[in-house]
């Protein structure tokens, strides 16, 4: 299983000779499993260069959206594949009743937002109408969990060949009200995998004033991966206002977090063009990440 980020910022793309390192485009994780499947997490800006390196096959593709805030779908218009005659593209999106999925990719191609008009794509775009029908019938395990965020979607955990992934972004682990998934549940979900992708856009210093807004702070994270006993922690969905600089800081802060509690749990801060390739050993119980640049 190949894991690579497009695109790592929340909110709202953050470009700029401060953002260089770790990148600023808007959320996009892509999947490519053992069996030659392509899954898409989000189709924030980052989508853009994935679509210029996925133009190049005809393989199908299956976009999964964790929910339809801007940010996640904001690069779907310049997503390459969409423009292919018939290229097959199924979309899930992470809320119950799936056609606000489509609604949300394609109203903003209505000719005035966007010049092309959505009815005008070559490409054959399917909104997925029963998930829990259509995971079932897929050759790799999925899980989903719902997220702690205003508006609601989901969090997905897939499983092939002894490795296993978590996409948990735009997640609140103690929000103000009742949560969706309380944070025993996410202990839960999270137990044991092998790379776990979360949301941590904010410091202990975000708050009081951005407590509700349905994301985690980095210490809350940190914490959620020893308590789930992760193999590898990626911090994700970084606060645009958030420097190269600054996550420097906080990668400094993990090692010492982690080196204290004598754990050897893997922590990383997602930047584009980072891929994990994780392979399971014979004892299914273990499995290798190696980490490279596309």
């Amino acid at each position: 299983m190949l894991v690579t980020f497009y695109g790592v910022r929340g909110s709202i793309p953050a470009p700029g000779p401060q953002t260089k390192k770790y990148g600023g485009n808007t959320s996009c994780v892509h999947v490519r499993l053992n069996n030659g499947q392509n899954i898409i997490f989000d189709a924030g800006t980052g989508i853009r260069k994935l679509g210029q390196k996925m133009a190049a096959n005809e393989e199908p593709l299956l976009l999964i959206l964790s929910h339809g805030h801007w940010d996640h779908i904001q690069g779907y218009p310049f997503f390459d594949p969409i423009y292919q005659k018939d290229r097959q593209i199924n979309v899930i999106e992470g809320v119950e009743g799936n056609k606000v999925a489509l609604h949300g990719l394609l109203n903003q191609m209505d000719g005035s937002n966007f010049p092309v008009h959505a009815v005008d794509l070559p490409s054959s775009i399917e909104s997925i109408a029963d998930v829990g029908a259509f995971l079932k019938q897929q050759p790799f395990s999925v899980t989903r969990e719902g997220l702690n965020h205003p508006g609601g979607g989901f969090a997905y955990r897939i499983e092939e060949d002894g490795v296993s992934v978590a996409y948990v972004t735009d997640n609140e682990l103690e929000p103000p009200g009742a949560p969706a998934t309380s944070y025993g549940d996410w202990v839960d979900f999270c137990r044991g995998v092998d790379v776990l992708i979360h949301d941590a856009q904010y410091q202990a210093d975000d708050m009081p004033a951005k407590h509700g807004w349905g994301h985690s702070l980095i210490s809350q994270v940190r914490q959620l991966a020893v308590d789930a006993q992760v193999r590898n922690l990626v911090m994700f969905h970084h606060d645009p206002e958030r420097t190269d600089s600054e996550l420097d800081e906080v990668a400094i802060e993990n090692a010492g977090f982690f080196g204290s509690a004598n754990s050897r749990i893997g922590a990383l801060i997602a930047a584009e063009g980072l891929t994990l390739e994780l392979a399971a050993r014979q004892d299914p119980r273990v499995s290798t990440v190696d980490l490279f640049e596309v």
